[in-house]
């Protein structure tokens, strides 16, 4: 028998298994296992660029922590904080987009008769928790734009309307601002109609001498 008869046969009998239920189980843990790694991939060179981008702040800064930064100019300890921020972002968006797709694809291949079946419900179902978590993602992009467009820093004295005071930390969907009594505010990014930055590339300080 001739060897491209052969060749032809195993390809032949290799694509006859793969269209079994056993065939589709292998397949559905290859596709497991090619997210996994394709997430390991993307997490590695979102850190990567992060690293990057902060020791080369380091390096200009001639620091060696991240700490040390807070007594350097705002605008290095900014540029880091971002950088973690969106690093952060990118990673958990990442982790979102490759499980949602390695589901969908799994389901896919097991059973496609559920997948089309399930399509009505999983579309009522994403409908209502859009809308419940619609004020979670309202919070994130909020946060998103605050870091991207720099409207406010860790330093910053800033009037966000419903407190004012020093940022202590700047997340993805709260702001905490710590005003002069010491109380710690937890300001959602998505509620932030208007932010009053009193000390970005300005300030005034007002210092009172009393002389006898």
């Amino acid at each position: 028998m001739p060897a491209d008869a052969d060749a032809g046969g195993f390809w032949v009998e290799l694509g006859g298994f793969f269209g079994t239920f056993p065939g589709r189980v292998v397949i559905a843990a290859l596709i497991v296992i090619g997210a996994i790694l394709m997430a390991w991939a993307l997490r590695l060179l979102i850190r990567l660029t992060v690293h990057r981008i902060v020791t080369r702040v380091k390096r200009s800064q001639n620091v060696e922590d991240t700490q040390l930064l807070q007594a350097t100019p705002l605008a290095a300890a900014r540029v880091v904080q971002r950088t973690r921020t969106l690093g952060s972002v990118l990673t958990n968006i990442t982790n979102a987009a490759v499980g949602v797709i390695a589901v969908i694809l799994v389901v896919d291949t097991v059973a496609p008769e559920t997948l089309a079946s399930l399509t009505l419900l999983s579309a009522a179902v994403g409908a209502g928790l859009g809308f419940g978590a619609q004020n979670i993602v309202k919070d994130v992009l909020g946060g998103m734009f605050l870091v991207i467009e720099d409207q406010l820093g860790v330093g910053d004295v800033v009037d966000t309307g419903f407190a004012t005071g020093v940022v202590e930390s700047v997340g993805i969907r709260t702001t905490q601002v710590r005003d002069v009594q010491g109380t710690l505010w937890y300001v959602r990014n998505g509620e932030m109609i208007r932010v009053g930055n009193m000390s970005q590339g300005w300030s005034r300080v007002i210092v009172d001498v009393g002389i006898p």
